[in-house]
């Protein structure tokens, strides 16, 4: 999976440019279940008129073909409220009736994945905008959050740190490692022994 940059221009009303150094992840739906209310509709309207008189922009917007940054980590967006916006990074998930939830579901697991890995947020700190001021939202996962959090866990499991991700994908090319165990995964004695063996060391 990609992350596009399609950043709101500078110039914007709703990209004020105040640095935050970012300490939660909020999660949000578009709530436009149109047809064709996808990411890069979404990209299109947080660089518009409308969402510069409305004040609102957030980070990132995610479907079920693209995920879409539109302002930098260390910058504040207009998503949460006043102390989410200082906060937290605002994701989007589109829920347009045309669309494949399910997998938007698992690109933003990713993306959360990738960001908490990055900016070491750990995953208590990924909440809902219900979380912030109450409003019902995201409406489709808020009584299944946790399960989705946990989704996130699993997601992250399966994806190397940074410092140990050229070392993982060699392991996997020589077929010292296995594509189906987690490369955060415990190792049992057993997995050692076929390890060793595969190295050469056992003969």
């Amino acid at each position: 999976m990609q992350i596009r940059q399609d950043f709101i221009p500078a110039s914007n009303r709703n990209r004020p440019g105040t640095r935050i150094i970012p300490t939660h992840l909020t999660i949000h739906e578009t709530a436009n279940r149109s047809r064709g209310a996808d990411a890069l509709t979404h990209a299109r309207y947080v660089k518009g008129e409308d969402a510069q008189n409305r004040q609102v922009s957030w980070h990132y917007t995610v479907d079920d073909q693209y995920i879409i940054q539109h302002l930098p980590n260390h910058e504040l967006g207009w998503h949460a409220g006043s102390e989410g916006n200082r906060q937290s990074l605002g994701i989007e998930l589109c829920v347009n009736s045309d669309g494949d939830f399910e997998q938007t579901k698992r690109h933003a697991q990713w993306l959360i994945a990738r960001l908490m890995r990055e900016l070491s947020i750990p995953i208590d700190r990924v909440v809902t905008h219900q979380h912030w001021t109450g409003k019902n939202c995201p409406a489709i996962l808020l009584p299944t959050f946790d399960q989705f959090k946990r989704g996130v866990v699993q997601m992250s499991n399966q994806t190397p740190s940074s410092w140990a991700e050229a070392s993982w994908n060699k392991a996997l090319a020589k077929g010292i490692m296995n594509e189906g165990q987690g490369p955060k995964e415990a190792l049992t004695r057993e997995q050692l022994a076929v390890i060793l063996d595969r190295l050469g060391k056992l003969d």
